[in-house]
């Protein structure tokens, strides 16, 4: 992930290549930081990545990498306790109050896999020593356990396994340390897959401690086991008791006309999502389009009409199991989704008409509104429209409303018919730095799920079509995900 290139995928007629399925599933390694006490947590327990950054005062840095998964069961090497949490919830630990139900792993949706070693991989132990020398540090290597245990450090969990030498589509991992390891002074490690965060690491004089060993910088399983709602994902019929595998990669949306409907948790008609990587020469462009056929979905009160999600850049929100697969939704890029009501965030879109459906731009996860695609004329009930949506490696925008009957583009606030915008100013990453230029307490804009950096690889789309409490008559019809050149002409 060299320069935080975006890499988008390559959408529309053609599938790439899909990668083989392991005897493995993969789980998302969060990364957050305590500046204060030069602390970095390292979790595929998604939990303690919330508990941490909600409660305890680190910074969410996003996904570092995606280990194969370990159960939860699991003690330390020498039968050291890891936390458990009660019989009831045997994932929960002490004091974790996120949210009151959980399943595997800290996420909403159930884990349905086994999480058995992997041929050639070892568990990688969560080590802790507290104020005042708060340091994490994971390691495969018994022997540092016990070293590590011998000046105080106490072992917390196993957060996955990792390969000992390299195997198809997996990267290094290195280790530096900041401070001394001598007992008693500070000490901080970090933990990168890039290069180039560990070439400005080194540059801002940490230590380097070698390849800890090898994980992956995106999801590289073609399909994923998905439960947790009634509906369809990608095609299949998916229950909340019987797991279904989904394809999850290089899956092209369908131009069938899909009802729009339900909630999250019992009824989600026509959900798409993808993650791929691959885009093809002289692409500039990322475009997604749709005809929507509004029907019964703006009622009479204002507060409860606008249609507030389209479309969304996606850091994490999608890898949080909101969408119900039963591991993070291996995902990255843009988004639409159609959400009731005109507030997000407690930001309002204020001085335009909101007698209908209003389109705004997310960042993140709730991180910045934008309410610049807002329309002069909202969209109406009853009507079909054509939208039409790019996104360029600089986050550059251009959005277009077409009335589909009457071929009459449709005016935004601004008075222009084609919305033109840019959002890298709500990025606090740099969107493209050069090699080894991020200074160290920017090496986690590297990472391959950069929690407030520009989508940079592994990226994909998704359309979800509605989470909402009632049925509705709205119908979506011709999604097509693809790429233009400069010219905005399809490749």
């Amino acid at each position: 992930m060299n320069g935080l290139r975006l890499r988008l995928p390559l959408l529309g007629f053609a599938f790439a290549a899909s990668l083989p399925a392991h005897a493995y599933d993969l789980i998302a390694l969060w990364e957050a930081r305590h500046a204060g006490v030069t602390d970095t947590l390292y979790t595929t327990y998604y939990n303690d990545d919330r508990l941490a950054t909600q409660s305890n005062g680190y910074a969410d840095h996003g996904v570092a990498a995606w280990l194969p998964c370990s159960s939860n069961a699991l003690n330390g090497p020498f039968g050291e306790i890891s936390y458990k949490g009660s019989p009831s919830s045997p994932d929960v630990p002490p004091g974790d109050t996120v949210t009151p139900s959980r399943y595997g792993h800290g996420y909403t949706a159930r884990m349905n896999y086994a999480c058995a070693q992997p041929a050639g991989a070892l568990p990688l132990y969560r080590m802790y020593k507290a104020s005042p020398e708060t340091d994490h540090v994971y390691t495969t290597s018994t022997s540092e356990v016990a070293a590590l245990e011998a000046r105080g450090y106490g072992f917390e969990r196993v957060e996955g396994y990792i390969f000992t030498s390299q195997v198809s589509g997996s990267t290094a991992i290195y280790r530096l340390r900041s401070g001394s390891n001598v007992a008693g002074q500070n000490a901080e490690h970090r933990y990168t897959l890039s290069t180039s965060a560990r070439q400005s690491l080194l540059a801002a004089n940490w230590t380097d401690e070698g390849i800890v060993g090898y994980a992956f910088a995106s999801y590289v399983n073609p399909s994923v086991a998905a439960v947790g709602f009634t509906g369809t994902y990608n095609g299949a019929n998916i229950s909340p008791s019987t797991p279904v595998t989904v394809p999850i990669r290089n899956v092209v949306p369908t131009t069938a006309q899909l009802t729009l409907g339900g909630d999250t948790t019992s009824s989600i008609y026509g959900m798409y999502a993808s993650n791929v990587t691959v885009r093809p020469a002289g692409a500039v462009w990322q475009n997604l389009s749709f005809d929507i056929y509004t029907g019964n979905w703006f009622p009479a009160s204002p507060a409860a009409s606008p249609l507030n999600h389209m479309p969304m850049y996606l850091h994490y929100a999608s890898q949080a199991a909101t969408n119900q697969l039963s591991v993070v939704p291996p995902y990255d890029g843009v988004a639409l989704t159609f959400i009731p009501g005109n507030t997000l965030t407690g930001t309002a879109c204020s001085n335009v008409a909101d007698s209908g459906g209003q389109l705004v731009f997310e960042v993140g996860e709730a991180y910045v509104i934008s309410c610049g695609p807002n329309l002069a004329t909202p969209l109406q009930n009853n009507t079909w429209y054509t939208v039409s949506y790019s996104l360029d490696d600089y986050a550059h925008v251009r959005v277009n409303v077409t009335n589909r009957t009457t071929g009459v583009a449709l005016q935004f606030a601004n008075g222009s018919t084609t919305y033109t915008g840019s959002l890298s100013a709500a990025y606090t990453c740099p969107i493209q730095p050069a090699f080894g230029s991020l200074s160290a307490n920017q090496s986690f804009c590297a990472n391959p799920y950069s929690v407030f950096g520009f989508p940079s690889s592994n990226t994909g789309y998704a359309f979800v079509p509605l989470m909402h409490s009632m049925d509705i008559s709205a119908k979506l019809q011709n999604v097509k995900a693809r790429w233009l050149n400069a010219s905005l002409v399809p490749l």
